[in-house]
């Protein structure tokens, strides 16, 4: 009996093996496999993911790669499929290299790839974490993102601008299609810093130019910092701003609304509505959008306007809403203070969403993308309670809250079914539906924002807390 159970045994297992024997495909011989490595040397940095790029090949059938560094603890083995048998892979295998590693250590990265025949082949890439990605640094000091140039005052384009890098620039190049402009400075001796400094002419007519200014690095892979810049050349403004800040602060960092656009304009007289949120207000008029410079209107010692940096401001003595008319060829300006009688939104933040008009209660909170929470679904607007505005206790015409923006951003302020509505289009211009179309998007840095709709001014503030 214990002789038949030991047969018995012996019969399974033998049939078992067999039968695994037979699951397993075997392949011929063939060549070795062959690999291609995008790059010997591969630069990281603690903290920060690098690329294993390489191309596989086999005559007959890839097995698998291997890709191993064993004082950072890494080894990972991608298989392939062998029904259909894979001759060539593409590999790209990203790998964040641990924060407690120092600057100075390199390391060897081993790469094994196996092909359905048995055969092997080892390849190493060198691995060094004193590796720098940071685009050269380009200061703008002029022009400005949007600057202005008056013909009538000068047919000049200085150019000033300042370029860093800690590896050293190779070169810079300044660039303008339209104005015949290319030059290219080739630096030696790897400087950290360098400065441009430079005169065009422009031509007498009215237009617009796009400059470009390209910085490349020395490091061993090379990066690139290029930034282009928006200025227009005309006999007369197309804009002006009025601007509330002080001198000095950066007009760029806000979202929407600073410094404001004008609301009317016949000729070169542009008109403004405004609220002095306190007494003894200080504005300036702005000739560009982006800085205080090169056209600043204030008031000299004698009281009179002027296109001048270093001008004072002009004083609104008392809390209030203003009409302030300006004209920067003549430099003439009237201010006038004045009650609105337009309609006022109020119990906004006692809003009801129902199906019923009789009972609904308005609310406006925002539709939009690039604003945490929200989309473009007027329920969802009312479901995010995070989105909703609310009364100003200090103006009746004004709703207030906070927004976080994750990046470009575009909107309209809404009620349920988008009444009541205002559709956020260019310059900070807050419409109220129906009105004008086309919502604009704003570029604006991540992070929490300061939310004004002035349903007085029609223009929206979104500035950053």
């Amino acid at each position: 009996m214990k002789k038949l159970s030991y047969l018995f045994l012996f019969t399974f297992f033998a049939l078992l093996f067999t039968g695994c024997q037979e699951d397993e495909p075997s392949f011929p011989s063939s060549e070795n496999p062959t690999v291609e490595v995008l790059t010997n040397e591969i630069y990281g940095a603690p903290n920060r993911k690098f690329e294993i790029k390489a191309t596989l090949n086999d005559d007959l059938g890839l097995k698998s790669v291997r890709i191993e560094i064993p004082e950072l603890s890494l080894d990972k083995t991608i298989n392939f499929a062998t029904e259909p048998l894979l001759t060539t892979y593409d590999l790209s295998y990203f790998f964040e290299v641990p924060a407690d590693r120092g600057t100075s250590e390199a390391f060897k990265i081993k790469l094994t790839i196996t092909d359905v025949s048995g055969n092997e082949i080892d390849q190493e890439i060198d691995l060094r974490l004193d590796g720098e990605f940071s685009a050269p640094a380009i200061s703008m000091i002029t022009p400005k993102e949007g600057a202005v140039i008056l013909l009538s005052s000068s047919t000049e384009l200085p150019v000033n601008f300042v370029v860093n890098d800690d590896s050293g620039i190779d070169y810079v190049q300044v660039k303008c299609e339209a104005l015949n402009i290319d030059e290219l400075i080739q630096l030696t001796g790897s400087p950290q810093s360098y400065t441009f400094n430079k005169t065009y002419n422009l031509p007498v007519t009215a237009a617009q130019y796009v400059l470009t200014i390209t910085a490349k690095d020395k490091f061993a892979i090379p990066n690139m910092g290029t930034m282009n810049i928006n200025i227009v050349a005309t006999n007369e403004y197309p804009a002006i701003y009025l601007c509330d800040q002080p001198k000095g602060t950066n007009l760029t960092t806000d979202a929407v609304g600073v410094p404001m656009y004008f609301h009317t304009k016949v000729g070169q007289d542009f008109e403004f509505k405004y609220y002095a949120d306190t007494d003894n207000k200080e504005i300036y008029f702005l000739g560009q959008e982006s800085d205080f410079a090169p056209h600043c209107f204030g008031l000299n010692a004698s009281g009179d306007l002027v296109d001048d940096v270093a001008s004072s401001a002009i004083v609104l003595p008392t809390k209030g809403y203003y009409k302030i008319k300006v004209n920067p060829s003549t430099l003439d300006y009237t201010v006038t203070k004045y009650t609105p009688t337009s309609y006022v939104w109020a119990n906004i933040a006692n809003g009801l969403w129902h199906d019923d008009e009789t009972q609904r209660r308005p609310f406006v909170s925002i539709a939009g993308g690039g604003i945490q929470g929200a989309n473009w679904d007027t329920w969802n607007a009312w479901v995010q309670t995070s989105l909703h505005l609310a009364n100003n206790p200090n103006n009746p015409y004004q709703l207030v809250g906070e927004y976080t923006l994750t990046g470009t951003m575009e909107g309209t302020f809404t009620g349920q079914w988008w009444s009541p509505s205002w559709r956020l289009i260019k310059n900070g211009i807050a419409t109220m539906s129906p009105g004008s179309n086309g919502n604009a998007k704003y570029p604006a840095a991540p992070g929490v924002y300061k939310v004004i709709l002035d349903t007085e001014l029609e223009r929206a503030f979104i500035t950053k807390k």
